[in-house]
């Protein structure tokens, strides 16, 4: 547990009665006696759940910029998931993206994703919107972890499930994407980014339902296991 919650740090109603929740609109409120020890945790479940062959987040990278908010859920024995995520504004509007989420094996299909997904639209203010204007974005590899962000989007790109494509999802796609990661190449129209998984590697599995239809299109289109699709949708809130 963390030592100094802070005065940002917002208490969420927990789901589970084994696990509290906080958040942190503003990641750089986090006392910096925690960093280090946060970072290691988040860093260990990122190398439970992919193939790691450095860390993901560190001092450089960090995760504890102002430009990030953070969700974390612990139980009795510490740090057991947590969601990174963004909130910006392009020409497009309002605009969520999420930076990573990682949930440890033991705790996992316990409707986590789920839940971060809703709080992130909650705390980044897009439930208020009411409307399907705000725009979701992610990066992935993962089926299921497209599958279950694409499955809140009114609209998404790329499409990968036969939908038509929404030039103007294209070109907030693009925008958002060169907004996050200055300097990185998107191939259009699939909206692959090139070697973005260089240090980790999916642990593939057997996909079933639409998720096993989303592996089948990203085994065609990014064979090369360190590829990744960057993808933007039209969220439903």
């Amino acid at each position: 547990m963390l030592r100094n919650l802070g005065s940002q740090c917002r208490a969420i109603t927990s789901p589970w009665t084994d696990c509290a929740v906080y958040s942190f609109p503003d990641a750089s409120r986090i006392a910096a006696s925690d960093r280090q020890p946060l970072m290691d945790a988040m860093n260990g479940i990122i190398a439970v759940n992919w193939k790691a062959t450095e860390p993901h987040w560190t001092a450089a990278s960090s995760p504890f910029d102002s430009k990030y908010s953070l969700i974390l859920v612990y139980d009795g024995s510490g740090l057991v998931a947590f969601s990174v995520y963004r909130v910006l504004q392009i020409s497009g509007g309002l605009a969520v993206y999420r930076s990573g989420t990682e949930v440890l094996p033991a705790h996992q299909g316990r409707g986590f994703y789920g839940f971060f997904t809703s709080e992130v639209l909650k705390c980044s203010g897009a439930a208020q919107k009411g409307d399907c204007s705000v725009l979701y974005g992610w990066r992935t590899r993962n089926p299921i972890v497209w599958a279950a962000n694409a499955k809140i989007c009114e609209k998404v790109t790329p499409s990968l499930l036969g939908d038509a494509q929404d030039p103007a999802l294209q070109a907030a796609c693009v925008e958002l994407c060169s907004s996050l990661y200055p300097g990185k190449p998107l191939e259009v129209p699939g909206m692959i980014m090139r070697g973005a998984y260089g240090h980790i590697e999916h642990h593939r599995q057997t996909y079933y339902g639409t998720a096993s239809l989303v592996d089948a299109a990203m085994s065609r289109m990014i064979p090369n296991s360190a590829d990744a699709l960057f993808s933007v949708g039209y969220a439903r809130v």
